[in-house]
C-alpha cells in the first residue's frame, strides 16, 4: 500500500481487538469500535484513533469552530500498529467538516505524527521511559518500533 492520495478512515476489525486484548492501552469500548486514520511510516502501518475528548498535546486537534467538540481529533498516543490486512475493518465516515479539514491538512498531520513516532522511539531507548509516554498504546510495540527503519 503506497501513500494514499486521500486519507483512509477505517474501523479496526474484531480480529484486531481479539489479537491485542492484552494491550490495556488500546482504546476499546464494548460495541463501539474506534475510527482510525491509516498512516504508513518506517515500514509500518499505523492506525491513529479519532477521539472526541483529547486532553494532552500528543495529538492533532481539529481546528475548526464547527468541530462538534472543542477537543476532538487524532490521538497519536493511542495509535496501534497493523500487521495484517484482516485487522483493518470497513471504511468509516467522520463529520463532514472534520473530513474536509483532514483532507486539507493531511500532509501536516502525517508530518506531526511522524515526529511523534520519532520522539517516542527515542524515548523508548531511555530507562526509565519518560513519563509522558507511560500511557501510550505504542509501548506494547517497543521491540518492533526500536527496530523499525528510519526513512
Amino acid at each position: 500500500m503506497g501513500k494514499p492520495k486521500t486519507p483512509q478512515v477505517r474501523l479496526l476489525s474484531t480480529l484486531f481487538y481479539e489479537r491485542y486484548s492484552d494491550n490495556r492501552e488500546i482504546l476499546s469500548k464494548q460495541n463501539r469500535p474506534y475510527l482510525v486514520l491509516l498512516v504508513e511510516y518506517r515500514g509500518l502501518k499505523f492506525a491513529i484513533p479519532f477521539r472526541s475528548n483529547i486532553q494532552h498535546s500528543h495529538a492533532y486537534k481539529f481546528q475548526g469552530e464547527s468541530s462538534k467538540r472543542q477537543s476532538s481529533g487524532l490521538d497519536f498516543s493511542k495509535s496501534v500498529i497493523i500487521f495484517n490486512d484482516d485487522e483493518i475493518g470497513m471504511p468509516a465516515h467522520i463529520d463532514s467538516k472534520e473530513h474536509t479539514e483532514l483532507a486539507k491538512r493531511y500532509n501536516f498531520i502525517v508530518e506531526k505524527f511522524q515526529k511523534y513516532i520519532d520522539d517516542f522511539i527515542e524515548g523508548l531507548s531511555q530507562e526509565p521511559l519518560p513519563p509522558k509516554y507511560n500511557f501510550s498504546s505504542l509501548t506494547y510495540y517497543k521491540e518492533v518500533l526500536l527496530h523499525s527503519v528510519k526513512p
